[in-house]
């Protein structure tokens, strides 16, 4: 039986590779180096913030993360787009009883999740530094682990979506079932071969898995 549906949230639940790549475009005029392109974002958006650093900038420094962190809640704001059926899934969930959680390698994804008004939708939000404390970054299975028990829920009762290899590895890594999700850079057949329960192109077809898998216990 499914009780507890989970989350990642960047190129999951929202579009926010037009506001990240924002960000780190204004760090990278800031700083004189080559302009960041989507496809570069897209390559390294599930990456913790000190590998994206690196990975779109060609080095991580901290001067720069706090200067991206000065301007990134301007550009969430303004560019940060829910996908089309994240309210109404969420709220179809909820109506059937199911718990909602997200669980992001972002530090205190609560705050942006504020900024789109998504919070009221989700029982838990989970990052790197909230609200369990310091927890090691996904793929670490940890901060699933640490979600289940606040949640009293089993692994057998637990699916984390995702839309990259980290978030099947951390399904896997915590004895979840891990469902990938066709919004980023990962195909059904990359999913697939990660070992992903199930593999879905919209949020929309959560409700007919949920259905069957709960009627038939």
């Amino acid at each position: 039986m499914v009780r507890l549906m989970v989350f990642d949230h960047d190129m999951t639940i929202v579009d926010s590779s037009y506001a990240i790549m924002a960000g780190f475009n204004y760090v990278a005029e800031h700083e004189g180096l080559p302009p960041v392109s989507h496809e570069l974002t897209m390559k390294h958006i599930a990456d913790p913030i000190p590998a994206f650093c690196e990975g779109l900038l060609g080095e991580y420094r901290p001067e720069w993360v706090r200067l991206y962190r000065e301007r990134i809640a301007g550009f969430e704001r303004e560019l940060i787009r829910p996908y089309p059926d994240t309210i109404p899934v969420m709220n179809a969930l909820r109506n059937m009883g199911i718990k909602t959680a997200v669980l992001s390698n972002r530090e205190r994804p609560s705050s942006v999740l504020k900024n789109t008004g998504l919070d009221v939708l989700f029982d838990a939000i989970v990052g790197a530094l909230e609200p369990f404390g310091k927890m090691p970054y996904k793929p670490a299975p940890d901060m699933m682990n640490a979600l289940m028990s606040h949640m009293d829920v089993k692994p057998d009762e637990t699916v984390y979506i995702g839309d990259s290899d980290l978030d099947i590895m951390t399904a896997i890594g915590a004895h979840v079932r891990g469902i990938g999700i066709t919004k980023g850079i990962f195909t059904r057949d990359d999913f697939v071969a990660l070992g992903a329960w199930r593999v879905i192109d919209t949020l929309s077809e959560l409700i007919a898995i949920t259905e069957n898998e709960n009627a038939a216990d």
